[in-house]
């Protein structure tokens, strides 16, 4: 699905759980098994119209992920994953979801802002934030209820009630390779090619998260860590 702005690709709500299992599957046999993640899919919704669009979202988060999976699975295999603290597990999940589907990313950016002003932020707030950039119609009315959801299950935002919403609780990360894809997906999705290492932690992306080991030269997977005139130096996206 597409508006006349940017790509959304988002029709129906995919539950953490159903994503959780089939990124743990696809590490554990480098594919995923659809017709288990189809059953998992059906215990939370009815008809086959529906479930199959969800597992097409899903696999193509796994198609527009394979390089970052697998370049991560090196150091993060199924059994690393299964080791993970919850948060942790979502925090990669949410990043491997923005990736797919940027309008996530952007949703997340837009309440951050907002929560800076206030404590509790409505819809209409968010859907005027990114309808320049979405086309303000009903495919990207769809698109951000379902996402809401969605993060409201990752924990990143709460809902206080129909339409209203306040900050969730921080995830919180001391996995090293968790932390290089936190980093990554910023950098990434913010278009901006290279990040200051003194700006880490301070711009909206990371008030999502607890970063308790992160260390930018220790970042070699995803991104690299340059010198630079000024400051500590700067990360950029590896080639």
């Amino acid at each position: 699905m597409s508006s006349k702005g940017k790509y959304i690709g988002v029709e129906s709500r995919v539950q953490y759980e159903v994503l959780e299992a089939a990124l743990y599957d696809y590490l554990s046999n480098g594919k995923m098994d659809k017709k288990k993640c189809i059953s998992h899919i059906k215990q939370f919704t009815k008809g086959e119209n529906r479930a199959g669009k969800i597992l097409k979202h899903i696999s193509v988060l796994l198609a527009k992920n394979e390089s970052i999976i697998s370049k991560i699975s090196k150091q993060l295999n199924a059994g690393a994953y299964a080791q993970l603290s919850p948060g942790e597990r979502k925090a990669l999940v949410l990043c491997l979801f923005c990736n797919s589907f940027p309008i996530t990313y952007d949703i997340l950016i837009g309440f951050a802002q907002a929560f800076k002003v206030q404590s509790i932020v409505s819809k209409e707030v968010i859907v005027h934030k990114i309808g320049s950039a979405y086309g303000s119609n009903r495919a990207m009315h769809i698109a951000v209820t379902e996402i809401l959801t969605f993060l409201i299950e990752c924990g990143t935002i709460k809902r206080v009630k129909v339409g209203i919403y306040s900050a969730g609780s921080k995830l919180g990360i001391s996995s090293k390779v968790i932390s290089e894809l936190i980093v990554f997906t910023d950098i990434k999705l913010s278009a901006s090619k290279s990040m200051l290492i003194d700006e880490l932690g301070f711009k909206p992306w990371y008030s999502y998260f607890e970063l308790s080991n992160i260390s930018p030269a220790a970042f070699n997977i995803l991104l690299a860590k340059k010198d630079s005139s000024v400051g500590k130096g700067y990360i950029t996206l590896k080639n």
